[in-house]
């Protein structure tokens, strides 16, 4: 791994961290840009003179440093949200225009997410009863009827703020079905998509599938989680096995490798290319149908570079692809920086690259089965433990039978999902697969069962929230960690 591509996205994260936290103006980021570039236009001067060029050499990192913390400076000042005395100011109307981003049916009725027109991005999260609102709905509601969330002193409201306002969720307000009147429809390509996966669920809850797996599926392959009971949901979290639920690089990786098994035909007639560039296109349909999740999108810009690499047969280097995919992110939406699953997987994904192939002891070419067995434990519990902090951090809890589930069951999860997306697309095509929709059945029972089994209710999970001191301690353990192996390895 090259050094300028950490050290940009490092630098990049760092601004708009300073940015976010201490609430600096866009004209903070153009001024360590514009010295950036009159540093980088001596040292391109002075390297007409071999000893001033090197001599000057070690200040290359300086100049890098500066301009990306100056992008990250004024990339986040330019996107943050603004509350409603910033954009409106004495102006405010009494009712305000939103675009309904996501709507979620919980016991008391619909949760909607929307944005606020005028606030470049800010959300409201409303609270009502049985809606016919769907995404991509423009709905007028009443300005005196919200909140600012900082307004909320409980302690499950201090625990839940840091989270809203990384999905730029700055008011929350309870609302009848009466006083949300739709208004109209956005035309954002982003609900074209979304109006193709809700067609696909209600595919997969027509068919002969038992309620529970039809729930199941959808969490997993399209990323609505809105069926799953609460105490299911426990489960997964209490065994640990809560990533198998979301989706993420794990999700993309398995359907990448099942949608280069399935171009078999084209690698046999001589353009196997051919085969990785549909692959891709079919990944990013994917990814723009279930939501452009921040983990499914980093993973599907890392799956891109690693098959452009193969296409243009060029070495692919992990660590760049990750960096490059953090980079893209943060550049169109840098509030994902502080969001949990973003964190989650990046953290996930680095200590695998950074750890996971070092710390096997079996050579790959002697004992190839021992290897991937291996590889497989050892990536699992490099995963666990360097997200742990993190999982304390945001959900205040931390399961000690991760390693033993997800060992045992999480090795059943490509041949699942592989036979879901068989069966998924068979149905959109008007047919039902039932013998495969009898298998995902007994498999998730399976699952479920094992997940139960292992976990052992709340017996081996520990209620706890590591402060954030604690957690910038770890990841800078960490980090410590990995440049030391990399430090040996290069000598």
């Amino acid at each position: 791994m090259h050094k300028g591509p950490l050290i940009a996205t490092l630098s990049l994260a760092s601004g708009i961290a300073m940015s976010a936290i201490f609430g600096l103006s866009w004209w903070c980021g153009v001024m360590p840009i514009a010295i950036s570039l009159i540093v980088y236009l001596f040292i391109l001067r002075s390297l007409k003179n071999p000893v001033i060029a090197f001599r000057i050499g070690k200040w290359h990192v300086m100049w890098v440093v500066m301009l990306f913390v100056g992008i990250g400076l004024t990339d986040e000042s330019l996107n943050r949200p603004e509350t409603l005395d910033i954009a409106f100011g004495r102006n405010l109307p009494d009712s305000l225009c939103c675009e309904v981003t996501s709507v979620l049916t919980k016991t008391y009725g619909d949760r909607i997410d929307a944005v606020i027109e005028g606030t470049n991005g800010a959300k409201v999260r409303i609270r009502s009863g049985i809606t016919q609102i769907s995404p991509g709905d423009v709905i007028k509601i009443q300005s005196c009827c919200l909140k600012e969330i900082s307004s909320d002193t409980t302690e499950i409201g201090r625990r839940i703020k840091p989270m809203l306002r990384a999905s730029g969720i700055l008011y929350t307000g309870r609302i009848t079905p009466a006083g949300l009147d739709v208004v109209g429809r956005s035309s954002n390509l982003r609900y074209f998509f979304t109006d193709i996966r809700e067609t696909i669920e209600a595919n997969i809850e027509r068919s002969h599938l038992s309620k529970s797996t039809a729930d199941f599926l959808k969490a997993i392959m399209m990323g609505d989680k809105t069926g799953l009971d609460e105490q299911t949901r426990m489960t997964f979290a209490n065994g640990g096995m809560a990533h198998m639920l979301a989706l993420s690089g794990l999700h993309i990786g398995i359907l990448a490798g099942f949608l280069i098994l399935v171009m078999w035909p084209i690698r046999l007639v001589g353009h196997y290319k051919w085969g990785y560039v549909i692959a891709l296109c079919f990944l990013w349909v994917y990814v723009a149908l279930t939501g452009m999740f921040y983990s499914s999108v980093r993973a599907c810009i890392m799956t891109t570079f690693a098959f452009i690499g193969i296409i243009a047969e060029r070495k692919n280097f992990a660590g760049n692809a990750l960096c490059s995919a953090c980079m893209l992110i943060l550049l169109v939406d840098p509030a994902a920086l502080f969001d949990a699953g973003f964190q989650l997987s990046v953290v996930c994904v680095g200590a695998l690259i950074a750890f996971a192939s070092r710390l096997n002891p079996i050579g790959h070419r002697h004992h190839p089965v021992l290897y991937n067995l291996s590889g497989a434990l050892i990536a699992t519990m490099v995963a666990t433990f360097a997200s742990w902090v993190l999982i304390s951090y945001y959900f205040s809890q931390i399961p000690l039978m991760f390693l033993t589930s997800n060992f045992i069951l999480l090795p059943l999860l490509p041949l699942y999902l592989s036979l879901a997306v068989v069966f998924v697309v068979f149905l959109s095509l008007g047919y039902e697969m039932r013998w495969i929709g009898r298998i995902l059945d007994d498999g998730y029972d399976l699952i479920l069962y094992g997940t139960e089994r292992l976990s052992c209710g709340t017996e081996f999970v520990v209620d706890y929230q590591v402060p954030l001191w604690g957690v910038i301690t770890w990841l800078l353990m960490l980090a410590g960690a990995a440049l030391v192996l990399h430090v040996k390895e290069t000598k």
